[in-house]
């Protein structure tokens, strides 16, 4: 299959055909698939409005054109209530680690402001329903287990600053968990695995975002390490149908792993897949000092999704029927 009959099927699965939707950070990797799937529904007969979060005009006019209303504004800044939206689903977040490294400060403030703002909006319009995209990375370093449970809370070091992606994600679940109690908004977590696909940012400086670029120019895969840790991974339709799943089923309040267990793998094995479809080989290179001090010093981390297959959800892709449909849909994109 492609990524666009992908996105064709996930369409037809939405439970809902009407209602006002705010994506923030919508020309990234997991916005940009989510208003891809929104924008097929409308072609078959949905009725969403859909609102298109970004600091940049120009991106979003060339992903979506007229499609969608663009908001053009830093999320870090309050949100306006003349708008009235029926789902938000926040993904904008500095998400890239080699930024992590060099802007903590904004990275924070990006996370936590940006949610801040997100949440202000809910209270004020309590009809709006928020979901979170948060990581795998807030459950930090746990001993005796690989596996990771929702209920699950590790050790993050405070004192290396690439951590401020995931500690301040930590700070915006808490948030959003005492806005529901305190002020008794509907809002939802979803926990993202290391994610690819076709909507991946050029700029994307991730293990596996620097394969997908090897295979794409049919240059060996550099591995930065031995490649030993093992991840979930998961392609970006499948995270976006469970995003979906959990913004439309989800208990208020709750976290939810976005996990498909037929997709777990180490760096290594992501690298052979990638040459495998490229047809090059693995070659073994250090990281400079940069790069390093991006890099997540966790182990094994592997997501349990059991709360929500509860909700009804399962996975379709492996991890090569993934790859393989991501280097495709990049290559007719070229």
């Amino acid at each position: 299959m492609s990524y666009q009959e992908s996105i064709h099927d996930l369409a037809k699965e939405l439970p809902i055909n009407n209602g006002s939707f705010l994506i923030t950070g919508a020309t990234g990797l997991i916005g940009s698939c989510i208003i891809d799937t929104l924008l097929y529904a409308n072609v078959k007969g949905a009725n969403f409005k859909i609102y298109a979060m970004s600091r940049s005009r120009k991106k979003v006019m060339e992903k979506f054109g007229d499609k969608v209303i663009p908001v053009i504004q830093d999320v870090a800044q309050p949100l306006g209530i003349l708008s009235k939206y029926d789902y938000i689903i926040h993904c904008a977040s500095n998400a890239d680690p080699k930024s992590y490294a060099i802007q903590p400060v904004e990275t924070i403030l990006t996370n936590i402001l940006g949610n801040k703002n997100v949440l202000e909006y809910c209270k004020e319009y309590k009809k709006c329903r928020m979901l979170l995209t948060s990581t795998f990375e807030v459950y930090g370093e746990i001993s005796n287990t690989s596996v990771y449970k929702e209920n699950m809370s590790g050790i993050i070091d405070q004192t290396v600053l690439r951590n401020a992606y995931p500690e301040s994600k930590r700070s915006c679940e808490l948030l959003l968990r005492s806005y529901v109690d305190e002020y008794n908004i509907n809002a939802v977590i979803c926990r993202l695995p290391s994610v690819y696909g076709p909507t991946m940012l050029k700029s994307d400086s991730k293990a596996h975002g620097q394969f997908i670029k090897n295979a794409l120019n049919k240059e060996n895969i550099v591995l930065k390490s031995k490649g030993e840790q093992r991840r979930t991974y998961s392609y970006v339709v499948d995270v976006v149908s469970g995003i979906f799943k959990v913004l439309f089923n989800g208990l208020n309040g709750e976290v939810y792993n976005i996990a498909n267990e037929n997709s777990i793998a180490s760096i290594a094995e992501v690298a052979s897949i990638c040459a495998e479809i490229a047809g090059t080989n693995v070659v073994f290179d250090l990281p400079d000092k940069i790069e390093k001090k991006g890099f997540s010093q966790s182990k094994d981390c592997i997501l349990d999704n059991s709360k929500l297959k509860s909700l009804g959800w399962n996975g379709k892709y492996t991890l090569k029927q993934g790859l393989v449909e991501t280097i495709e849909s990049l290559r007719e994109d070229e």
